[in-house]
């Protein structure tokens, strides 16, 4: 797998081979405040689960007794974040959307905003998101089109295996990492893309990325859907977490090269509205 430069020139991997597995395997609240980690985690997961959840599901979920579960279910209830229905099921309340409304104040959106609406003005037939790699899976923090609003924040559990921006930043990744967050993907969201050209397992899916590597840019095209081209190119800014520019033609208007050249001119466009002084 590919390796970032560290200030002293030499490379080193971006995270940690123990780091990441350690954190898609871990046990909720095994560290620091139990309560706290695993009432966010019962959270996370009755969002992802879309349909409700009894308190003996969640708890048989996460590994703990049922009493339990229903301590921390009353809990996030009590604090609007989680409704019981009739039928005594769990799901998310309201409350869940004021954590995410904060998220449109943050620099990494508010900052390169204007940019995006430009690219995709100047070029119609071009999609553009800006995607960040937080723990196991993306965020999607930007996208523009032109001719309709851009959208901020959202993350709609795409399979990573189909995701430029999210297998481009996993080529920074030691391989073992990568292999992780794959496989945390297909379980929650499936492996997508077509089969005759989206390779079945991890592994090739990683080696193919790796080969279709160039100059920075990663390019499928036909992976998602037939015609379809989506190109990635990491960028830099000020947050901790990787993030990628991603670039999408559906129409098979552009070539490889000249997506690849749109992709550098944009990342510099954007990486300036982060630092301006460059």
């Amino acid at each position: 797998m590919r390796t970032a430069p560290a200030e002293d020139g030499q490379p080193r991997s971006v995270t940690r081979k123990s780091e990441v597995t350690e954190r898609i395997t871990a046990v909720p609240g095994a560290q620091s405040n139990q309560a706290l980690a695993r009432g966010l985690h019962i959270l996370r997961m009755l969002v992802d689960e879309g349909t409700p959840m009894t308190a003996t599901e969640v708890g048989r979920r996460i590994g703990i007794h049922q009493s339990s579960a229903s301590r921390i279910l009353a809990t996030l209830g009590e604090v609007g974040y989680v409704r019981k229905s009739d039928n005594g099921q769990f799901e998310p309340d309201y409350g869940v959307l004021a954590l995410g409304s904060a998220t449109t104040r943050l620099p990494l959106i508010t900052r390169p905003r204007e940019v995006f609406q430009e690219i995709v003005e100047e070029n119609p037939y071009i999609g553009a998101s800006m995607c960040m790699l937080f723990r196991d899976e993306m965020i999607y923090l930007l996208r523009a089109r032109s001719g309709s609003d851009t959208l901020t924040f959202w993350s709609n559990g795409f399979p990573i295996n189909i995701s430029a921006p999210g297998l481009r930043l996993l080529l920074d990744l030691p391989e073992h990492d990568a292999t992780a967050i794959l496989q945390s993907s297909r379980q929650r969201f499936g492996w997508g893309g077509r089969p005759a050209v989206v390779p079945a397992t991890e592994a090739e899916v990683l080696a193919k990325a790796q080969h279709l590597l160039h100059d920075e840019v990663l390019l499928l095209r036909d992976w998602h859907v037939d015609g379809e081209t989506g190109g990635a190119i990491p960028i830099r800014t000020p947050e901790p977490h990787p993030v990628a520019l991603a670039l999408v033609d559906a129409s098979g208007t552009y070539s490889d090269e000249r997506l690849t050249l749109l992709l550098h001119q944009a990342r510099r466009r954007v990486e300036q509205a982060f630092h301006p002084e460059d």
